[in-house]
């Protein structure tokens, strides 16, 4: 409420009042009169007399009720940020019910109060500090007796204002009476330790580079470094704080955190060169990503040139394929079933692992290929079947990616459903692949050579990125053995003898029939016949006749060309099957199997009367040869 002089009408009256001294003086005079008068007059009675009393009451000045005080502390350990607002308060009360100014000066030299100009203007003419030397702090707006005021300045950088670190302050309460203004005589500094003067300015920390020690690898460790201090020295320099956010926009100054796309911050008490790790996440895409440094210090004040960018690299990393991941025909042992050709059917499953993601940063496949060996695992290896190099493909040993679709067609499908986006870091491929007839068997047998029952077969992956990077070939964790098949390809479907009379033979074993070795595994024969006779067919045999029969044990055989009635010239059997020792290698070309040859005679008994065209039938059967014949 406003100074209302109809209240205080005896005080506006006087307005024109004299002196307390003069008063007293006034009244010596009145007392020296009166004894003069009555010397004169000899103490004779007079007729009453009267004199006026003047008296000028001096304006008092406010005084504290509440001393000043920073309403929010500012010191040492909690200082006032530069550029933030400092505020202090206090309640004042006026003897006479004006309205009254909070004045903060950094000096306790006797501020100046200053008059309004007159009654009906109170309030108008805030006082000021002593000289043009006295930093004012602050003044108050005209504040009603017995009622708070406050007053408030905005902090400035130490280095280019009138703030220090460290400022003292001295606070009055004073009035603008417009006869004779006044100000409290003696000044407050704060009511504790909290709110008292000194008040502290913190200072923004110096913020001059940051950078990275970057490219990183996906689950790597990535440090943020800068070049950084602080200038305040009072209780000591404040300890610093990196906060690293993706963008600009990201950082909360409220929080002195990122609100979204938090990347790192300091963890560690430093006052200069504060640095902050940051350990990528395991499957992160190779990109260059935007990164911003924000320094702090301890008490929540940013550097002025906040944020610099250091934007960091991911690498491409290569794919990784794992033994486990890789599934060589189900677990289920190889075993080839066509004779002189390719068997199709066997299965090959793999992952292939990529820590950037199976999806790269243009939302495209990051996993795009890979390489494939099979091979028998003792004899070769990884680096003898490598998946790329042409010339190591072998049909008996190694099959390889290295070569043309035409010449191995291993063909794999990868999953349309499982890359579903940047965190997954996985393709699976599902493949097929042929063996040919001539792939080395594993098995254990009694004629498999040593070196073929100790081994087994394996498969072996690398994968390939967007950027060519490739794996190391991994091998499967489940070999499997390769089953022998052993088979033979008559060439000729005739055994022609020729024409003999009764009673004679072909004198040596001179016909002959060719088998090729179209399966894995060396080869010999087991043979076997009918009687011939002139009406022989498969379903008819040849009736028991000396005269027109003639048996099947009259035809004798061998591997190599002997006289018919050599002891090594072993008769033919219909009731059982007969071995011969063809020895042949095992098979090595797809397209020139080995072969063997039998060498065949005949005898005509001399019972036979019946001329004419005999016939009859006999069967070869696949034998594995002995081990040191393969």
């Amino acid at each position: 409420m406003l100074y209302n002089k109809d209240e205080h009408s005896r005080y506006v009256l006087m307005a024109g009042k004299i002196s307390v001294a003069a008063a007293v003086v006034g009244l010596a005079v009145f007392i020296m009169a009166f004894v003069v008068d009555i010397g004169s007059k000899e103490l004779s009675k007079v007729s009453a007399q009267t004199a006026t009393t003047t008296l000028t009451v001096l304006n008092t000045p406010p005084s504290f009720t509440v001393g000043a005080y920073e309403v929010i502390e500012s010191s040492t350990s909690s200082p006032t940020n530069s550029g933030d607002v400092i505020t202090w308060s206090a309640l004042g009360s006026d003897s006479n019910n004006a309205p009254y100014f909070l004045l903060v000066c950094d000096t306790n030299a006797t501020p100046t109060a200053n008059a309004a100009a007159d009654s009906g203007s109170l309030g108008t003419a805030p006082p000021q500090c002593s000289s043009t030397s006295t930093i004012q702090w602050g003044v108050s707006t005209s504040t009603l007796s017995d009622s708070y005021a406050f007053v408030s300045t905005t902090t400035a950088s130490t280095a280019i204002s009138q703030f220090s670190e460290v400022n003292t302050w001295f606070a009055w309460v004073c009035d603008d009476d417009p006869f004779n203004p006044r100000c409290n005589s003696v000044p407050v500094q704060g009511l504790n330790a909290t709110n008292s003067s000194p008040f502290n300015v913190n200072n923004r920390p110096n913020l001059a580079s940051v950078s990275n020690d970057g490219p990183v690898d996906p689950g790597g460790t990535l440090v943020f470094n800068s070049a950084s201090d602080d200038p305040d020295v009072a209780g000591g320099a404040d300890t610093l704080y990196l906060v690293v956010c993706q963008n600009p926009g990201d950082y909360d100054a409220n929080t002195n955190d990122c609100s979204t796309n938090f990347i790192a911050s300091t963890t560690i008490s430093l006052t200069s060169n504060v640095s902050a790790t940051y350990t990528l996440a395991s499957i992160v895409r190779d990109n260059t990503y935007p990164a911003n440094g924000f320094l702090v210090d301890e008490h929540g004040h940013e550097a002025l040139d906040n944020p610099i960018s250091s934007a960091f690299t991911v690498n491409n990393v290569a794919p990784v394929v794992l033994g486990g991941d890789i599934d060589l025909n189900g677990g289920v042992d190889l075993n080839p079933s066509v004779p002189g050709g390719e068997d199709t059917g066997f299965t090959l499953d793999f992952t292939v692992r990529d820590a950037n993601s199976c999806v790269n940063s243009a939302s495209t496949t990051e996993i795009t290929g890979f390489t494939a060996s099979v091979f028998r695992a003792t004899l070769k290896s990884t680096s003898t079947c490598d998946g790329v190099t042409p010339a190591q493909y072998d049909a008996n040993n190694c099959y390889t990616t290295g070569v043309a679709t035409t010449t191995w067609n291993l063909s794999c499908t990868a999953s349309s459903t499982q890359c579903t986006g940047p965190t997954v870091d996985q393709l699976d491929y599902t493949c097929t692949f042929p063996l040919w007839f001539v792939a080395d068997p594993t098995d254990s047998g009694p004629e498999t050579p040593a070196a073929f029952a100790a081994d087994n077969w394996s498969a072996a992956i690398a994968g390939v990125d967007d950027n060519n990077a490739t794996s190391s070939m991994a091998t499967t964790s489940n070999p499997v053995e390769l089953i022998s098949f052993t088979a033979l390809d008559l060439l000729s479907a005739e055994i022609p003898y020729g024409s003999l009379e009764p009673g004679t033979d072909t004198g040596t074993l001179s016909a002959t029939t060719s088998v090729l070795s179209v399966g894995n595994t060396g080869l010999d024969q087991e043979v076997t016949g009918e009687s011939m006779c002139g009406t022989y067919t498969v379903s008819t045999e040849c009736p028991v006749s000396a005269s027109s029969t003639i048996p099947e044990s009259e035809q004798k055989f061998s591997s190599s060309s002997l006289a018919y009635s050599s002891p090594g010239a072993i008769a033919l059997a219909s009731s059982s099957n007969t071995e011969v020792e063809l020895d042949v290698n095992k098979t090595t070309s797809t397209s020139t199997p080995n072969n063997g040859i039998t060498y065949w005679g005949i005898s005509v008994p001399v019972s036979i009367t019946l001329a004419g065209s005999y016939q009859g039938l006999n069967s070869f059967i696949a034998v594995t040869a002995e081990a040191v014949d393969w």
